[in-house]
């Protein structure tokens, strides 16, 4: 089977699934800012092609299913039900594919085996935002990603040039309430990770995990098409559930507890 072939096959499978966009990232070309043991072929030593898709998550990223007392996001159920779709039409083609074990190399700071939203820059799929997260031309932030590593060959699509959604926009780090997010450097080596995450530790912590993620940056995003709610099931609260006030004291508790 050609090259060219295969990929039309392989977008095919996922955009039928509902992927809106489909990349291929070379893992021997990128992935210059992955962490050490973080790399694609640390995770698939024989793996050519990085295969990402992603959906359109409308603005209920954080929407949960309570399984057995475990919040699981259904939309994370979806993206790797549709990852194990695509490994078996290339494992049928006499491939080799995995999907990325849901693990951390690092517990305690939460590193993953492998960055999905690097993953995502390094195919093309959206390009790094202020704070960390992919900004796709499409739908800004508001999308889930899955990552795919095969050892079939196929041709790389190159990251995302042309496209740089917070030249002049400074939304996220005027909303966010920690100042965990600058505006002074280029995106994303504004973005204070530790102070995000202590921030929703906290959170979850002092609200007995009533509010489990903060979410408004996500959600103020003005990148792309904004998409409505597209469950309509029980959801995790977020910060940005919360009323102006609720978060207001909410962050200036958090910030007294770091002086």
């Amino acid at each position: 089977m050609s090259e060219e072939l295969l990929r039309r096959e392989v977008n095919d499978v996922l955009t039928k699934l509902g992927a809106f966009k489909v990349g291929v990232a070379a893992p021997q070309k990128g992935f210059a800012q992955a962490l050490d043991g973080c790399h694609p072929r640390n995770v698939m030593k024989t793996c050519r092609s990085v295969i990402v898709y992603a959906f359109n998550i409308g603005m209920d990223y954080y929407t949960a299913l309570d399984y057995e007392h475990n919040n699981i996001r259904l939309g994370h159920l979806y993206r790797d039900w549709t990852g194990l779709q695509l490994i078996t039409f290339l494992r049928k083609k006499g491939f080799d594919a995995a999907e990325v074990p849901r693990e951390f190399v690092d517990e305690k700071n939460r590193i993953a085996l492998l960055s999905f939203k690097l993953a995502a820059y390094e195919a093309g799929i959206g390009v790094f935002g202020r704070p960390s997260i992919i900004i796709t031309p499409e739908y800004g932030p508001r999308i889930n990603i899955g990552v795919v590593l095969t050892d079939a060959v196929l041709k790389p699509d190159g990251r995302t040039e042309n496209f740089s959604p917070c030249e002049h926009c400074n939304v996220c780090t005027i909303n966010c309430p920690v100042n965990a997010i600058r505006s002074d450097v280029p995106p994303p080596e504004g973005y204070d990770r530790n102070k995000c995450v202590s921030f929703i530790d906290w959170m979850k912590e002092k609200t007995s995990g009533q509010v489990k993620l903060c979410g408004i940056c996500f959600n103020k995003c003005p990148a792309g098409k904004a998409v409505q709610e597209t469950l309509a099931v029980g959801k995790w609260t977020t910060l940005d559930d919360l009323k102006t006030e609720d978060r207001k004291k909410f962050a200036a508790q958090f910030t007294a507890t770091q002086a």
